[in-house]
C-alpha cells in the first residue's frame, strides 16, 4: 500500500480494520487510520471499517483486502475516467491469483461480479447506505451480496477493463479461499513482480 500511495497521482488515505492487536504498531508506523473489530463475522468487520471512514472527507472508498496489491497504473490510467465522471460504483472483474509460496499465478476473468480488490464506491453511496454495505452475518459471498444491495437502491456496477497484471490477490494456506481453490482457474501466467 505504501508503494501505491507513493507512486499514484491520487491522494490516498488508508484506514485498516484490524482483528489482531499486533498490527497496531504497523499502522502507526505508516500513519494509517485503524479500527478494531473481531474477524468474524466478516460482513460486520468490513461494515465497521466502512462506518469508521464516514467521518473523513473523501470522494471514493476503495476496498482492499490484506493480501491484495494493485498497481498505480490501474488507478491513474484505467480508473481515471470513472473518477472524473463521478461514477457511483465501479471495479474490476479480472484478477491475477498468486501462490504466495511458489509464485505460481493464474489470471481469471469473472462474469457479472465486481471483485473486492480495488472496487470503488462514491462517498454519496456509502452515506446513503449508512456504511452498511454488507450483510453483517456473512462470511462468504460478500462481493456479490454487496453488489446486490447496491443494485437494490438503484446503484449499478461499472466494470473497468484493463490489460496486464495490475491487480493481484496473493493466496496461502491461511486464506478463507486458499490457493487450492484457484490453482486450476483461468489461465496460467508468469507472475511479474514489481
Amino acid at each position: 500500500m505504501a508503494e501505491l500511495i507513493k507512486k499514484s497521482k491520487h491522494e490516498i488515505k488508508v484506514s485498516c480494520v484490524l482483528s489482531e492487536p499486533e498490527f497496531i504498531p504497523l499502522c502507526a508506523e505508516f500513519g494509517f487510520n485503524w479500527v478494531f473489530e473481531l474477524n468474524l463475522p466478516l460482513g460486520k468487520k468490513i461494515n465497521t471499517g466502512v462506518k469508521s471512514t464516514m467521518k473523513f472527507k473523501y470522494d471514493y472508498l476503495m476496498m482492499m483486502n490484506s493480501d491484495d496489491i494493485i498497481k498505480p497504473e490501474l488507478l491513474d490510467s484505467y480508473y481515471e475516467p470513472f473518477f472524473e465522471s463521478l461514477n457511483p460504483f465501479f471495479g474490476i472483474d479480472k484478477v491475477t491469483y498468486v501462490n504466495f509460496s511458489t509464485k505460481e499465478a493464474r489470471e481469471y476473468q469473472y462474469e457479472y461480479t465486481v471483485l473486492g480488490i480495488g472496487k470503488c464506491i462514491h462517498k454519496d453511496v456509502v452515506q446513503k447506505m449508512n456504511g452498511e454495505l454488507y450483510p453483517n452475518d456473512f462470511n462468504r459471498g460478500l462481493d456479490d451480496s454487496m453488489m446486490d444491495r447496491l443494485i437494490n437502491i438503484g446503484v449499478y456496477p461499472s466494470f473497468v477493463k484493463y490489460e496486464g497484471q495490475l491487480a493481484m490477490d496473493f493466496k496461502s494456506d491461511v486464506n478463507i479461499w486458499p490457493w487450492e481453490k484457484f490453482m486450476n482457474k483461468g489461465k496460467e501466467v508468469c507472475y511479474k513482480q514489481g
